[in-house]
């Protein structure tokens, strides 16, 4: 397969849906699943489509996982996918992270992860938002975000 993010997703009947990310990159392959809320997802669609260029100082992305205890933020996170521009010539970097989840009774080093950088272009990250909007609404069966090589 060539290098790529493939995300699927299946919706639930409250708004959310579990998200799942496979991703291979110069070798390395992973994949990870985490539940998001539609509008969630509608939302980054939406914001990486009119991001040009994407924010240095603070990147978009989206976080899934295990949230803390406390209710701030992720104590786990399993599906991590951050999108920032890379260089000045029209580059666009995805950093994706995901990870399996550990429950209480499993061992901490138990946990696979995996973090990898894809490199992409604003016209490819276009066409990821658009295929991204249309998974969320559910009509689409998966979003590809293509790596330029």
């Amino acid at each position: 397969m060539p290098d790529a993010l493939l995300l699927q997703f299946k919706p639930d009947t409250d708004g959310t849906g579990e998200l799942f990310a496979r991703v291979h990159c110069n070798g390395y392959a992973g994949s990870g699943s985490a539940w998001f809320a539609v509008s969630a997802l509608v939302d980054l669609a939406k914001r990486l489509g009119a991001a040009f260029p994407l924010p240095a100082d603070s990147p978009l992305g989206i976080h899934g996982g295990f949230l803390s205890k406390s209710g701030d933020g992720l104590e786990q996170e399993h599906v991590g996918l951050t999108f920032y521009p890379v260089g000045a010539v029209g580059r666009v970097g995805c950093r994706v992270v995901l990870s399996t989840p550990v429950h209480m009774t499993d061992r901490q080093e138990s946990q696979c992860s995996l973090a990898v950088e894809l490199l992409t272009t604003y016209e490819m990250l276009g066409t990821f938002a658009r295929s991204l909007a249309l998974l969320a609404a559910g009509g689409a069966d998966m979003a590809v975000l293509e790596v330029v090589s």
